[in-house]
């Protein structure tokens, strides 16, 4: 974001929009731990059910840490990997809704993503690119009249 700052104040509309574009290339390059949010789950077991894994209105963050959990056991990986537990730091991310979990959101343990899991492929990275970067970015750019990529006007098609 800084660097993004200071191109906004020394460039035009156009580096900007160049800068945002190859920082998406990086971003879908990343490593799962380094695009997820940072979150502290202070009450995943308020929220477990038996059933369903998690009750109706659990928040994103903490339906991802029950979810993990879950996964962590069903496939017998809670020797290796630690179970979320209420107090701590996670991380999550949002995932495409057509994956093995048919859930949109994960959670895990400041470490990274287990593989085990088989969810890497499924990491939503338009979603969580426009989460964590573009729609904090875009009130900026709003604010000075700029889009975040480029828009085709009448005038273009004309030209």
């Amino acid at each position: 974001m800084k660097q993004m700052f200071k191109i906004i104040v020394t460039g035009d509309e156009s580096k900007t929009q160049n800068a945002i574009a190859e920082f998406k290339s990086v971003f879908k390059s990343l490593p799962p731990h380094k695009i997820a949010f940072p979150r502290g789950v202070s009450s995943v077991t308020d929220y477990a059910d038996k059933i369903h894994i998690f009750s109706k209105g659990t928040p994103i963050h903490s339906r991802g840490a029950l979810l993990f959990n879950h996964y962590i056991k069903k496939n017998n990986l809670d020797k290796k990997y630690r179970l979320i537990r209420n107090g701590d730091k996670i991380k999550f991310l949002y995932l495409k809704k057509y994956n093995i979990m048919k859930q949109n959101v994960i959670s895990f343990p400041d470490e990274n993503l287990p593989e085990e899991l088989g969810l890497h492929n499924y990491i939503d990275h338009e979603l969580q690119f426009q989460k964590t970067f573009l729609d904090p970015l875009e009130i900026i750019l709003k604010s000075i009249g700029w889009n975040a990529e480029p828009v085709a006007t009448l005038e273009d098609f004309f030209a």
